[in-house]
């Protein structure tokens, strides 16, 4: 490692940022993860593990934990790993706490309600900064990474040195870091691809075969498409690692929470049972609602995301709601 700077902090310890601190403390960094659950603390310090998030997995020895959140906030160089919905609210509360050289690499996956923000955006206006912002998208599984498979990611900045210091952090011959420019892109298909990896789950729950997956999977990217037209977002975006990658393997692992979230509710199960069962944060659901209420707002044909909306929130008819989801799609291509 031939690097300024030595101590990576991660926010959040669930499966993600283990991951992600794992791989940075193989590549030699020394890394401080936070958690705010101190049995999850104690567990990585006295044993080296996070049965929760990675099972049995022994954790990197250069990996330590803590519940304060200001131990890593006075780091240079920070990965954000906790939920979406909570980045806002956190970030107002410790601002205080952090350094203007700080650099931030974001793997939160998510929309803000209100304001339709990408999670990056929410740093630039809270910490009024954007050149130490940078984002991590891809076809990234957890659970396949820390067992040591081969993965890739993209990561996304305005600033090609802060890009390319997280890249030195994190790529490795298992882990293949590729960079880009267009941060709001990389962000938004990261986010929308969990709603469609719901609907692939949902196809499978009701025991369609592959080429109706394959069917829903290529609308599914149409209508992100669409979506990037009207906001003036690069499309070629959803051709790479965190488009067509990413929504590939969220929406063909049984892995993912997304797919799960869908194939409980194609086999019956209700939104809390499904929920309850899977008991873990289900990004696509939270982001269902907010792209629903975007895409109503500007009056875009969305059949997908308005079928699974109906099936998710208004408990309309599984089978109904699917198949309208076909029929009504239109002949666009991207």
């Amino acid at each position: 490692m031939n690097s300024p700077y030595k101590k990576i902090g991660v926010l959040g310890a669930g499966s993600w940022g283990t991951v992600l601190a794992d791989i940075a403390a193989n590549n030699g960094y020394e890394v401080l993860i936070w958690s705010r659950n101190p049995n999850t603390v104690n567990e990585i310090n006295t044993n080296h593990t996070n049965k929760k998030y990675s099972g049995s997995k022994k954790l990197h020895k250069n990996i330590k934990a803590t519940s304060n959140q200001k131990d890593i906030l006075i780091l240079s160089h920070v990965i954000v790993c906790i939920p979406s919905a909570s980045v806002r609210s956190f970030f107002k509360k410790n601002k205080k706490h952090i350094m203007s050289e700080t650099s931030f690499l974001i793997a939160s996956k998510g929309l803000e309600k209100k304001t339709f923000f990408s999670m990056s955006e929410i740093l630039k206006e809270e910490l009024e900064m954007e050149s130490n912002i940078s984002v991590l998208s891809g076809p990234n599984l957890a659970s396949e990474i820390i067992e040591g498979m081969a993965a890739a990611c993209v990561i996304a900045a305005k600033n090609k040195r802060t890009g390319k210091e997280f890249s030195n952090i994190l790529d490795r011959q298992s882990f293949k870091v590729f960079l880009n420019n267009d941060v709001k892109g990389v962000e938004l298909a990261g986010a929308l691809k969990n709603i469609y990896a719901i609907v692939s789950g949902l196809s499978d729950g009701l025991g369609n075969k592959k080429n109706t997956k394959a069917m829903i999977l290529t609308r599914s990217l149409v209508e992100m498409s669409h979506l990037f037209e009207n906001l003036k977002l690069k499309k070629l975006t959803l051709l790479g690692l965190a488009g067509v990658g990413d929504l590939f393997a969220t929406a063909s692992s049984e892995k993912s929470r997304n797919y799960s979230f869908g194939y409980l509710l194609g086999k019956g199960k209700s939104r809390e049972e499904a929920k309850k069962i899977i008991n873990q944060v289900i990004e696509g659901e939270k982001t269902l609602k907010i792209v629903y209420e975007k895409v109503s707002a500007l009056e875009l044909d969305m059949p997908i995301v308005e079928k699974l909306y109906n099936i998710v929130f208004k408990k309309g008819s599984v089978k109904e709601s699917f198949d309208k989801m076909i029929i009504e799609s239109d002949g666009r291509d991207l």
